[in-house]
């Protein structure tokens, strides 16, 4: 692992993978080495998010790729959202060892800062226009509140923007996104993406390192 984790974290990561790697169930080991080391929750949920076992992990990184032309992309939209906004928001973010850019995850759902939040919207709108010849449809959560007016306002972006796509409200985007025809997906659900068998799109690693070019802690185990 790279050191720009504390050293108890990296300590607490390989027990935490050991203890995955040998079939121990994941909440109780997460318990155990939280415990142990006295980690935070945040800390605990850096772990949770940030640590999988190894043969998951190495099965997750084979899945990520880049858009291509002709692909239709489903878009885990407040997935991709709220990690862009914790970004800009000041909030850590860290590669997991599944390759994949998450945050602690605490933030889901609540947009405390709308000016941000509508800066994280057109962010995305310009990555989206940037991937030529292929066709986005965004999935947003029908129970969230605001959800359906951000749809409609999303759809417009894009005819406007000339992005070819839509955004609809769905009462499951994780259903969705396993369910429905595509090419790829972005979202760094995991939950979604160990029942995919297409390619995983890390747009919002790809978004940040084109805009901010930042130093993203990473787990390499």
């Amino acid at each position: 692992m790279k050191n720009e984790f504390p050293d108890d974290l990296l300590l607490a990561a390989e027990e935490y993978l050991w203890m995955l790697s040998k079939g121990y169930p994941q909440k109780s080991s997460l318990k155990l080495v939280g415990d142990k080391f006295m980690l935070s929750r945040d800390i605990r949920q850096v772990l949770y998010r940030g640590i999988s076992a190894g043969e998951q992990a190495a099965a997750r990184r084979e899945m990520i790729g880049s858009v291509r032309q002709g692909d239709v992309v489903l878009v885990d939209t407040y997935n991709v959202l709220f990690t862009i906004n914790n970004y800009l928001l000041g909030k850590p973010l860290f590669i997991s060892n599944d390759g994949m850019l998450r945050d602690a995850g605490e933030m889901r759902g609540r947009i405390l800062n709308k000016p941000v939040f509508r800066r994280a919207i057109g962010l995305l709108l310009d990555v989206l226009k940037e991937w030529t010849g292929v066709t986005y449809v965004l999935y947003m959560d029908e129970p969230v509140s605001y959800s359906g007016r951000l749809s409609i306002e999303l759809s417009k972006d894009m005819i406007q923007m000339d992005i070819d796509g839509e955004a609809f409200t769905v009462k499951s985007p994780d259903y969705m996104l396993k369910h429905e025809h595509s090419d790829a997906i972005c979202t760094s659900d995991s939950a979604i993406i160990d029942h995919y068998d297409g390619r995983i799109v890390d747009l919002p690693r790809f978004l940040l390192e084109k805009y901010f070019q930042p130093n993203f802690p990473t787990f390499v185990v």
